[in-house]
């Protein structure tokens, strides 16, 4: 086996808001969906939770759900590394992301004879691949349950997903565990359902648990992202795709007849570009660096939801890399979505293993006060758009006070 070798790491921290973590009565419409309050299950509870289920399960059994897709492909897989909760409330997750179409980076993670992480890797050219070994990158979560945050921290060899985490969290609370006084699992001939209620109301199994995220931008006022919007003409998306013969290749057809608009789900067309660059462009399979940087200009103007929506896909890109979205208007002046994302960074020593959560929890706490206040300027500067309007206010009603007067 060989081993991967790792350099001193920056690790760059996106934060989020927790917008949804509990139970919930969901009312359809045709256009979204009403979110009642919620009735319980707080984000403390569900990662108490979690992290006790997790603690009595082999590693490949942490993943919520099964390793073959219904239509039978291969999908993507999440498995819990590490979870700790820490004396002051904050918890730490650490994932690990097993995406069959991703070959960068990808490295192995050493399973031992009890089923267990050893610490042990091996670098995606070596010639073992046995069982005891997963593919994969690891994924790093701080959560501060009590400022409803989320920080997600990006090194160079592990990945930034949240729609992934979001997901993992959701479907162990839905599929896996058991919460007294809330749910109730059904076991049927094909699988387990699970049904949750209200503790004073047992009998009516009519919520659903939800947990979502997003991204904070660095300016709260609508104005700025709406006058962003306003001005764009042109898009520019960067990305890097890898090319080799292995990597999968994209369904034209199937991409261009689903994709209508320009919402999050259009960034895709990096994996259409990187279908087209295997059949043509393709590095002799000597050479390790088979990695392309794409950059696709759009004539469009999105809608500040769009916006959004990209600053949420845009969440892993570091600050000094290629990848970004870059909004272009008429006089040509570029803005970058980078600008507009809140984002820090730490430095780490290099390490074999994934990162721990102590190890990282301890730089992060360290400057835990710092953070949260970065975290709540949105907060901040929406109570000052607010006193601003007050005042504003109150001297228009001088204003007419006087004219009366007169």
């Amino acid at each position: 086996m060989s081993k991967v070798k790792r350099d001193d790491n920056y690790g760059y921290l996106n934060f989020f808001k927790v917008d949804l973590s509990g139970l919930y009565k969901i009312q359809r419409r045709t256009t979204h969906d009403l979110v009642s309050r919620s009735y319980g299950l707080s984000t403390s509870d569900v990662l108490k939770g979690i992290k006790t289920w997790v603690d009595g399960r082999l590693f490949k059994e942490t993943s919520p759900w099964g390793s073959m897709g219904k239509s039978g492909d291969d999908p993507v897989m999440c498995y819990c590394r590490e979870i700790k909760e820490f004396s002051n409330g904050d918890f730490m997750v650490v994932l690990w992301k097993h995406d069959p179409s991703d070959t960068r980076g990808y490295r192995g993670l050493e399973l031992g004879l009890d089923g267990n992480p050893t610490g042990n890797y091996v670098s995606n050219n070596s010639k073992s691949t046995g069982e005891n070994v997963v593919w994969g990158h690891p994924c790093y979560y701080w959560i501060v349950p009590s400022e409803d945050l989320v920080v997600s921290i990006k090194f160079e060899d592990s990945k930034c997903d949240t729609d992934l985490m979001q997901k993992w969290i959701t479907n162990c609370v839905r599929y896996r565990l058991k919460v007294p006084g809330y749910n109730s699992r059904q076991p049927g001939e094909s699988e387990t359902r699970i049904f949750f209620s209200k503790p004073d109301t047992p009998e009516e199994y009519n919520l659903i648990y939800k947990f979502s995220l997003s991204i904070k931008e660095f300016k709260t006022s609508e104005e700025l992202l709406e006058s962003i919007c306003e001005r764009t003409k042109h898009m520019l998306l960067r990305n890097e795709v890898v090319v080799s013969s292995n990597a999968s290749e994209a369904e034209l057809d199937g991409f261009l007849t689903a994709k209508k608009s320009l919402d999050k789900a259009n960034v895709q067309i990096f994996d259409l570009m990187q279908g087209f660059l295997n059949r043509y462009f393709t590095k002799p399979e000597a050479e390790e660096n088979n990695v392309r940087r794409v950059e696709i200009k759009l004539e469009a103007t999105p809608s500040v939801e769009q916006l959004k929506e990209l600053m949420a896909y845009s969440s892993d890109f570091t600050e000094d890399g290629w990848a970004d979205v870059i909004f272009i208007d008429e006089d040509d002046v570029r803005t970058s979505i980078k600008k507009h994302r809140i984002v820090e960074r730490i430095m780490l020593a290099k390490v074999i293993d994934a990162y721990t959560c102590d190890t990282l929890h301890g730089v992060l706490n360290s400057e835990r006060d710092k953070y949260v206040r970065i975290s709540r300027l949105n907060a901040v500067a929406a109570e000052a758009d607010a006193a601003n309007d007050e005042l504003e206010g109150a001297d228009m009603s001088k204003v007419a006070e006087a004219a009366e007067s007169v």
